[in-house]
């Protein structure tokens, strides 16, 4: 074997094991862009001092070849990489599983008194238990009867009510 095909061979592994480099250690195309320049290194090379068919297999190997890395390196990053779809509901369902969120979605619908001004966020007494809650968006006074409205990804969301007519469903000494 002739001494410029083995200083291509060397060109061409060290172009390849960059891309690979690229593509496990992310370096923002540096190192992809050194393994294209040894790959253009090795053609030129081989066009320097080979023969014309050796230079027209060199170029249309490494043209085949480059397109084929390039194509498996995509398929490769789409199966290992998550779809947002599939990272958001991922999280969502992590989210709502957890026991204090399952605690927050039996208060939707109850009845409490506001422990702190709601600007638009405060405490909430429901049930007897504090609850860290947003308001509709408006200021509430301490001492105001809200109602839960809606529970979502741990944030409970209560509404500025009349006091309630049937007070059976409240603890009221909690609320006093």
């Amino acid at each position: 074997m002739e001494w410029y095909l083995s200083v291509a061979l060397v060109l061409i592994a060290a172009g390849g094991a960059m891309l690979v480099a690229e593509f496990f250690v992310p370096t923002g195309g540096f190192a992809a862009v050194l393994g294209i320049a040894c790959f253009a290194a090795a053609v030129a090379v081989i066009l320097y001092y080979g023969t014309g068919t050796e230079a027209a297999v060199a170029t249309i190997g490494l043209s085949i070849g480059s397109m084929a890395a390039w194509y498996f390196m995509v398929q490769a990053w789409r199966k290992l990489m998550p779809s947002p779809a599939e990272h958001s509901e991922a999280a969502a369902a992590t989210v709502n599983e957890t026991p204090e969120i399952a605690g927050l979605e039996k208060l939707r619908g109850r009845y409490g008194k506001t422990l702190s001004p709601m600007r638009p966020s405060g405490t909430v007494l429901i049930d007897g238990k504090r609850v860290d809650a947003l308001s509709e968006g408006m200021m509430l006074d301490e001492s105001t009867w809200v109602k839960c409205v809606d529970v979502k990804g741990g944030r409970v969301l209560v509404r500025k009510v009349d006091p309630p007519g049937d007070l059976s469903n409240i603890d009221l000494e909690d609320l006093n």
